[in-house]
């Protein structure tokens, strides 16, 4: 296995199979954003994971992007006191797997090409309580998990197979829709409950629900607009009630779902 490192305002092309099992490490605590090392990857490779770290005073900065009808795989990656961003053409392909983590003040931003994504997540992501990934954009699908830890973690993601699962003991998983989620939300804890007691799954697309219906049994939280339409479908794994609240007074509101009693009228089945 060899360890590629590239720095600021470095970039390079990867051809077909080049690098296959190798490391790849993004240094890009020299420069801006602008001038993250940039790594763009065309027919299939297949990295062993990928380093983007920097420092609290020296952020890291580090960029994917792969070609046509190519694809990425990588196992695992590791971003800490860094930003890393992923683009991809279309036909292109990212596959991530292994296990990664995205800690310290740190983002994670993946980005469709004119709408068109094929982001696959089959491995287990960690993101700490002070870090953000960003998928709200791209469709990911896969067998992986992603796991929040902290207060502040930020999840946001836009559409998601029912393969994948978010296991959320805190911060804040972002829906774009209710009803492209199709995976699984819980907690590590799922004998005690759904979700962590200071987490939240924020739905943006559900502002205009006006009740909900919780099924204990199959875990199922629905929300309705005034017409009857079903606005948000949510699948959660564990014991305990959740509710739903709308917020107010935000540059973008939301509907709120948490393990404390909300403000929609709820009617739990079972």
């Amino acid at each position: 296995m060899n360890h590629i490192t590239l720095h600021s305002n470095q970039s390079v092309v990867v051809y077909d199979g080049a690098w296959t099992s190798d490391a790849l490490t993004l240094d890009g605590t020299g420069g801006g954003v602008g001038e993250a090392p940039l790594a763009t990857f065309t027919g299939l490779n297949a990295l062993a994971y990928v380093v983007d770290t920097g420092t609290f005073a020296k952020p890291g900065h580090g960029a994917l992007a792969v070609e046509a009808n190519s694809t990425l795989t990588m196992n695992g990656l590791r971003v800490s006191s860094a930003t890393l961003t992923f683009s991809e053409r279309f036909g292109a392909s990212i596959v991530l797997g292994g296990y990664s983590r995205v800690v310290n003040h740190s983002t994670m931003t993946a980005t469709p090409f004119r709408g068109y994504s094929a982001y696959t997540v089959n491995g287990t992501m960690a993101i700490d309580g002070t870090s953000t990934v960003n998928m709200d954009y791209v469709s990911v699908n896969g067998s992986g998990k992603f796991h929040l830890t902290g207060e502040d973690a930020l999840l946001r993601m836009g559409s998601v197979g029912a393969g994948d699962t978010v296991v959320l003991d805190g911060g804040q998983l972002s829906l774009a829709n209710g009803m492209s989620f199709l995976g699984t939300i819980t907690d590590s804890a799922p004998a005690v409950s759904r979700i962590g007691v200071f987490s939240s799954v924020d739905v943006y697309n559900a502002m205009s629900a006006v009740r909900e219906t919780f099924n204990e049994t199959t875990g199922m939280l629905n929300l309705f607009d005034a017409q009857g339409g079903m606005v948000a479908n949510l699948k959660f794994a564990g014991t305990g009630d959740l509710y739903a609240a709308p917020t107010t007074g935000l540059a973008t509101n939301y509907i709120a779902i948490t393990s404390h009693p909300g403000g929609l009228p709820v009617t739990i089945t079972h």
